[in-house]
């Protein structure tokens, strides 16, 4: 039997040996049971009685109390019975405060508000920001932006695959359907893909991953070559184009005098693949004497029977894609400089050539040069 006539805690009474009335004894404890198992407290450090208080109804009363709760700072007081019921709290004690809407818990001194153990954040099966996760999306952010951004230097966003031909990738959607993607898809080469329906994807670029090397399979790569040569004008008057030998610079192929110039099989320029895309040659240059008046100017696309019997002019075939004569490439203002625009694919493999001869005003008295440089923009097949 304890020493004491109550319990250590909530200062429940004990019901004594051979006690009279013992219903008194045990009731005034389930009373206090009541009053405190779930406190609920209406305010924190309240002065003031409420001039009507419900059955069960408790606060906390704080210091300099009024009226019934006079010289009560500290204690917890209950509406029970049509009376004040005092409890002096102990360390510890936790309850409901219904004014802040928090877990309030008594420090031996006054009520604060309860710190929340820190929840287990490791190994979650999924975490939903304004949105909800799912087995496969594991993390959902519905918001107008997410940051990233460094703990005092740099920063790295990791995305990580299994093995080479799985896919580790950024997908760009529009209304839940894919319209561009960008990543190691199905190897190990960077590629950027597009779609507009979400479901057929077409690769636009690719960076292999060994080499470096850059290509564009859906459209080809864009390239520009330069045209950098000397054209020898005759006093004859003879169309010219680039040497027969690849090594030089001096445009000396002489093409015959007539008002075309003559198909030589084995000229030069610049070797193009077959189904290449010729945008625009740009050519600038000067005359090397004012005899020069203008030039009449010739661009075409020669090809040939390559690996078979390709030796003569009659196996050739040229298309031609610029005609004029005195094309205005020289004029009073001194170096020139003209674009000419164009949309030819290639039909095979062959040469982009420019031939030039002086035009029908033009009066020399010797053996001038021009000197011409182009720049050929072209975009290559997506195979070569």
């Amino acid at each position: 039997m304890p020493d004491s006539d109550q319990t250590p805690l909530l200062s429940l009474p004990y019901i004594q040996a051979a006690q009279a009335q013992k219903h008194v004894t045990h009731n005034e404890a389930i009373e206090r049971l009541d009053m405190l198992v779930q406190l609920t407290l209406e305010a924190v450090d309240a002065i003031t009685p409420p001039a009507s208080a419900a059955e069960g109804q408790a606060w906390s009363v704080g210091a300099g109390g009024t009226g019934a709760w006079s010289s009560q700072g500290g204690t917890i007081a209950a509406w029970r019975g049509g009376g004040w019921l005092f409890m002096t709290p102990q360390l510890g004690w936790r309850a409901w405060d219904k004014t802040n809407a928090v877990v309030v818990a008594y420090d031996g001194t006054g009520w604060t508000q309860a710190s929340a153990a820190a929840p287990d954040l490791e190994n979650l099966s999924g975490v939903g920001v304004n949105a909800t996760s799912d087995a496969t999306n594991r993390l959902a952010v519905a918001s107008d932006a997410t940051l990233l951004t460094h703990d005092g230097s740099g920063h790295q966003l990791k995305i990580n695959k299994a093995a080479s031909a799985d896919t580790a990738s950024l997908l760009y959607q529009s209304n839940w359907s894919g319209r561009a993607e960008m990543g190691l898809a199905g190897n190990d080469d960077f590629s950027v893909k597009v779609s507009d329906d979400g479901v057929v994807f077409t690769e636009a670029l690719r960076i292999d991953g060994s080499t470096g090397t850059i290509t564009m399979p859906s459209t080809g790569q864009r390239q520009m070559t330069a045209f950098n040569y000397r054209y020898y004008l005759y006093t004859d008057k003879r169309w010219v184009a680039p040497s027969a030998n690849p090594a030089s610079l001096l445009a000396t192929q002489s093409l015959g005098v007539g008002t075309e110039p003559n198909i030589d099989w084995d000229g030069k320029g610049i070797f193009l693949p077959a189904n290449s895309i010729i945008e625009s040659f740009t050519l600038a240059g000067n005359p090397s004497n004012p005899e020069i008046n203008d030039l009449d100017l010739r661009m075409y696309f020669q090809h040939g029977p390559w690996n078979t019997s390709w030796g003569s002019a009659s196996e050739a075939t040229r298309d031609t894609l610029f005609n004029l004569d005195s094309a205005g490439v020289i004029g009073s203002g001194g170096m020139r400089r003209t674009k000419y625009m164009f949309n030819y694919t290639t039909p095979a493999d062959g040469y982009f050539s420019v031939a030039m001869r002086q035009d029908n005003a033009s009066a020399p008295t010797a053996t001038h040069s021009f000197y011409a440089a182009g720049i050929l923009v072209f975009t290559s097949p997506t195979t070569g």
